[in-house]
């Protein structure tokens, strides 16, 4: 311990909340829904907040690009019911355009006029519509699919999904659907697809329109991200960017341990942030999108740097300090298999808008998810309703898509996704769709943007209890981990409400807290869900 630190102090259920600073390390969704949480549920004045960040806040909602040089998303996020805790956060943010109108109240507006109904959600080679009466289910995938959901969690410790189906179900509608819907690869966790099975069972009824699929007016980080910082802004948070935390170093408090310094480099300079033993430290772990790479039209993006990117490295240098931090080399280790590309396309003009809303007899931002069942890359993309983005011009279009298997050779274009440039993502995709006379037409007026992301699906892969930290891990007095590495009992990665619920799990504990949290949506707990889940599986 520090000679000059000051004595050890009442714990934060009883101190006076004017009395800490709160260190937030990651400007994702989870640090921002974190400080949203230590000003609402907590009462601690927005100055007493110190968010650092790497690079921009947002994580993986992140936007860019214009018009001219072309729209970018790393990623795209959907919306529905079971969002309970991030619509509850963001019902007190006003959204982008209008200060009256809260995120949510905006996102359930714009929702109930532009709903989706998917009637292309899975389209064979040459642009054919399957049909999904069928989802194409023997009985003894309906018996394992039943199964999977009715057993406990423990006994799927470490498997896979290739491991509790035969291949048959791996090749069903259903799965085709469900895969590129939630981007499970057949090597993923069986554990985290029962509880994804579970926590949207209410989806099954109308898994192939997607129906109940709720999205944001304008991609993620201008409807999400952009008004919750200038919410946190205007409260006096500090949001200092270009700040990479290298080191949590600890020292004791009572039985425990506290988080008394932290390591920071800004740019060449090296700091020591001092931390009292009453703060609250929250820190995201991991990156589902770090070491990502953009590429163009004409050039693939760049390959995976070799080495280890900060945001991992953080988390190894705390598992090495203790096994109740976690085992990050579960998740980071294996980026043959957890790594994507997806592709952001602004199309100058409307022909390939024109020809995805004949197929699905729907306007763009209302047909949902196409997969291109047949493509050896899994091809899936979602046309987005004008504008996406903020002043994007009447006469731009814009829309996303993703391979779920980038290290395939393509069927019309003899490489593998990871080693494509934009257009020959696109002459792949126009391809399949049948639409190969048209392609120099329509690769003209067309800009596509692919993105390298090596741990996309990092934290689908298969685990063990103690893999993932607990939000507060056993042994320390203020500190909380957050984001999508973390143990949140029964709820699913790879969502925005997982983020959340681990920062309202985190103030919770370090504030010392009695502010209750809704139970989360489990689908054997509700007989009409299960009833009408079970008709669809049977038919």
């Amino acid at each position: 311990m520090n000679p000059d630190d000051p004595p050890l102090t009442a714990s934060p259920a009883t101190k006076g909340r004017d009395g800490i600073h709160c260190h937030l390390v990651g400007g994702g969704v989870a640090g921002l829904a974190s400080a949203v949480c230590l000003i609402r549920d907590g009462g601690v004045p927005g100055p007493n907040i110190h968010l650092y960040e790497a690079g921009q806040p947002g994580g993986s909602l992140d936007a860019a690009g214009s018009a001219e040089q072309g729209y970018s998303m790393r990623g795209s996020r959907m919306f529905g019911p079971a969002y309970v805790l991030t619509y509850e956060l963001l019902d007190g943010i006003p959204s982008l355009d209008d200060p009256a109108k809260s995120i949510t109240a905006d996102t359930f507006e714009f929702w109930q006029a532009t709903p989706w109904y998917d009637k292309a959600r899975l389209v064979g080679r040459g642009g054919q519509i399957a049909d999904l009466s069928s989802w194409g289910l023997r009985n003894r995938d309906r018996a394992d699919l039943v199964k999977l959901m009715l057993q406990p969690e423990g006994l799927l410790d470490g498997k896979r999904i290739d491991q509790v189906f035969e291949p048959p179900f791996l090749e069903s509608n259903f799965w085709l659907m469900w895969c590129s819907m939630f981007g499970f690869e057949t090597w993923h966790s069986a554990a985290e697809l029962r509880r994804y099975l579970l926590r949207f069972l209410r989806l099954f009824p109308d898994l192939e329109t997607m129906q109940i699929i709720q999205s944001t007016r304008y991609n993620g980080h201008d409807s999400i991200v952009r008004p919750m910082l200038r919410w946190l802004q205007a409260q006096g948070v500090s949001v200092e960017t270009g700040v990479q935390v290298t080191d949590l170093h600890f020292g004791p408090q009572g039985g425990a341990r506290a988080v008394r310094r932290l390591s920071v480099q800004r740019g060449t300079e090296h700091a020591e942030i001092h931390v009292n033993p009453h703060d609250p430290v929250i820190v995201t772990l991991g990156s589902m999108t770090a070491a990502s790479t953009l590429g163009s039209m004409t050039q693939p993006p760049a390959p995976t740097p070799d080495a280890p990117d900060p945001a991992w490295e953080l988390w190894q240098k705390l598992a090495a300090k203790d096994p109740a931090f976690g085992h990050p080399s579960v998740f980071c280790g294996h980026v043959g298999k957890t790594r994507w590309i997806t592709f952001t396309v602004t199309d100058g003009d409307r022909r390939f808008v024109d020809h995805v809303e004949r197929l699905g007899r729907c306007p763009a931002g209302c047909g949902g998810l196409v997969t291109l069942k047949d493509s050896r890359w899994m091809l899936t993309f979602h046309l987005y309703p004008s504008p996406a983005f903020p002043g994007q011009p009447a006469d731009r279009f814009v829309w996303w898509g993703y391979g779920l298997y980038a290290d395939r050779p393509g069927d019309f274009v003899p490489k593998r996704m990871i080693d494509c440039s934009g257009e020959e993502i696109l002459v792949e995709l126009y391809s399949h769709l049948g639409l190969q006379d048209q392609v120099p037409a329509l690769l003209a007026g067309a800009n596509c943007i692919p993105c390298l992301l090596p741990y996309t699906t990092s934290q689908f892969m298969p685990r063990h209890p103690g893999d993932r930290p607990q939000v507060i891990p056993p042994g320390t007095a203020n500190l909380a981990f957050v984001g999508q590495y973390c143990e949140v009992p029964d709820d699913v990665v790879y969502t925005v409400e997982y983020s959340v619920h681990s920062a309202r799990i985190a103030v919770n504990g370090l504030l010392g807290l009695d502010t209750p949290l809704p139970p989360t949506y489990q689908g054997l707990d509700h007989p009409n869900a299960l009833v009408e889940a079970l008709r669809r599986i049977l038919r």
